[in-house]
């Protein structure tokens, strides 16, 4: 697809449509952060995804197919295997004799409708459709997956009685290597964060955390235990032998299209040793701002901030909180190749192209601070360390900031007012803080209301009274929004969630803020000046994506009381 023709078409057909200046931010904003237009017009609602597929798939010369709330037929997504579908961006919707109808984003891409054709020997019919609805529906080849688990596991089981518990061989024995890969495949399918296998004391359980919540999938016979933690040991490069100590270590695994890096932890416990994999896509794309769950005056902020080429941007939050999913994506966006970006990790979780990237080491003496001031030496622009958690990083952070650098970091705090006074305890000094600090970005992560089963609901009467008081809003207002939840369903897991997504809120700091801390201001008094100054609050920006259906309001009090 011609990006340049395209955008020049967009923009003659919307003007008059569109407010001017709101077209030329859009133009600008693409241009600076390097995104495709539409989809800058469609973070920011400037057109109804309707009316903008349309008028693209007209560009292209074919129909547009919204892929929105649509179930494909099993027998017609097995026309084409998910790999095939992932790779080349497209989808088969629909089959009648030897016609195909396919949803593709790139419907002048002629070598992909060669290959679909050639594949299934039928005649295509190309629609548009955008990026973001077909990575909803490819989620339907997931669907009968967990059947198939659930069969090969116990399959597996069968024969793995029959070897000997040589723990060494038994890794390597066929039953041992397709349960272990048979479970990370089911895991990368549910977008898993983690794979916990613990052992009981009869049996050990398989769970998966999805979402931020863990949940039990199956359960295996004893047996397996000692083959699966030894299995991993190997992978790993870890002592198969040691069994009383705490052991870390990391392997890589291919799936289909996917490159997943998976970080191992095993602990001896009272019922044999346990395994955590933390699941770390390497081939998944950082996400945008708006993909973040910037909205409004926070995405403004944002943008503007990363506009900044000195000075420091902090994100705190508790951990689990999405920190360093937005630091990546920050950084994702400052990648250039006019740029120098350098960064000091622990760990790092996703290696990036043209950014130099250290591991903390602390038994070598490579720390925080030591990596830092090494990294001072190697002519950066931007610096990011993975978090500010003593006197030394935090001074030289400060002192990098104030010599002509932009610093990414985080810290831990509840809120983002109260990142001042954290790093006063840190020992940093108030005028540097207030030379420095450019915006502060607490988070949270809530999780989303499953498409599949998402139903309006009467919240009860004690929930919306909270939510009242905490926002400070008429309780007869709130009635009379709409809200909705996930009823459930096997998309799901039955829990009515599927996803997560950040509420924000940005400290940006400015000109009257620096003066005030000069004078030791305390942190009710920073946020009360940052709400005066139009600062949206977590919650505030919690309630907003409860408004648009995102979350539910119990999904934002259970993150406003942690």
């Amino acid at each position: 697809m011609d990006d340049i023709r395209l955008e020049k078409y967009l923009v003659d057909n919307l003007s008059g449509k569109i407010a001017q200046n709101d077209l030329k931010l859009a133009l600008e904003t693409a241009h600076s952060f390097n995104v495709p237009f539409e989809q800058v017009l469609r973070d920011k609602s400037l057109v109804k995804d309707d009316a903008l597929g349309k008028l693209i798939a007209k560009h292209l010369r074919v129909e547009y197919k919204s892929l929105k709330d649509l179930t494909i037929d099993q027998e017609v997504l097995k026309l084409l295997p998910e790999d095939s579908a992932i790779y080349h961006k497209l989808i088969i919707f629909s089959k009648t004799g030897n016609k195909i109808l396919v949803a593709m984003t790139d419907p002048a891409n002629i070598e992909s409708i060669e290959f679909v054709e050639k594949r299934t020997d039928c005649i295509v019919k190309p629609y548009f459709t955008f990026e973001s609805e077909l990575s909803v529906v490819l989620n339907q080849y997931k669907v009968s997956l967990q059947d198939e688990f659930e069969n090969i596991i116990h399959n597996n089981i069968e024969e793995s009685e029959k070897f000997t518990f040589d723990l060494e061989k038994a890794a390597e024995e066929l039953p041992v290597i397709r349960s272990l890969s048979t479970i990370i495949e089911y895991a990368v399918a549910q977008k898993v964060s983690d794979i916990h296998i613990e052992g009981i004391e009869k049996n050990v359980i398989i769970r998966f955390r999805i979402d931020g919540v863990l949940h039990d999938m199956i359960t295996l016979p004893k047996l397996l235990q000692d083959a699966l933690v030894a299995r991993v040991k190997i992978l790993s490069n870890l002592k198969i032998d040691e069994h009383r100590l705490p052991q870390d270590g990391r392997f890589k695994y291919v799936s289909g299209n996917t490159k997943i890096a998976l970080r191992v932890s095993i602990i001896p416990t009272f019922f044999g040793e346990n395994i955590v994999l933390r699941l770390l896509p390497e081939s998944e794309r950082p996400l945008t701002l708006q993909e973040l769950g910037f909205t409004g005056r926070n995405l403004k902020i944002m943008e503007d901030g990363l506009q900044e080429n000195h000075g420091m941007i902090l994100v705190t939050g508790p951990t689990g909180s999405g920190k360093t999913t937005t630091l990546y994506s920050l950084l994702n966006i400052l990648n250039s190749p006019e740029t120098k970006i350098c960064t000091v990790e622990d760990p790092i979780e996703y290696g990036f192209r043209r950014i130099s990237q250290i591991q903390v080491n602390v038994k070598i003496g490579l720390t925080f601070a030591n990596g830092l001031r090494s990294l001072l030496r190697h002519d950066p622009d931007i610096i990011m360390v993975g978090e500010i958690r003593d006197e030394n990083t935090a001074d030289i952070s400060i002192h990098s900031a104030l010599t002509g650098h932009l610093v990414l970091s985080t810290l831990h705090t509840n809120d983002a007012p109260s990142a001042i006074p954290r790093f006063i305890d840190l020992g940093a000094k108030p005028f540097l803080i207030s030379s420095t600090i450019n915006l502060v970005v607490a988070q949270r992560l809530v999780r989303k209301i499953c498409n599949s089963c998402i139903t309006e609901i009467k919240p009860d009467k004690i929930t919306l009274k909270e939510v009242s008081v905490m926002l400070d809003m008429n309780y007869k207002t709130l009635i009379a929004k709409k809200y909705y939840h996930g009823n459930g369903c096997k998309k799901c897991h039955k829990t009515g969630f599927k996803g997560r997504i950040g509420i924000f809120e940005v400290l940006e700091m400015d000109d009257e803020l620096r003066e005030l801390l000069l004078n030791n201001l305390p942190v009710k008094e920073i946020a009360k000046y940052a709400k005066k100054k139009g600062m949206t609050s977590m919650l505030e920006d919690g309630y907003e994506k409860v408004l648009n259906k995102i979350t539910t309001l119990e999904e934002i009090m259970r993150v406003a009381r942690e």
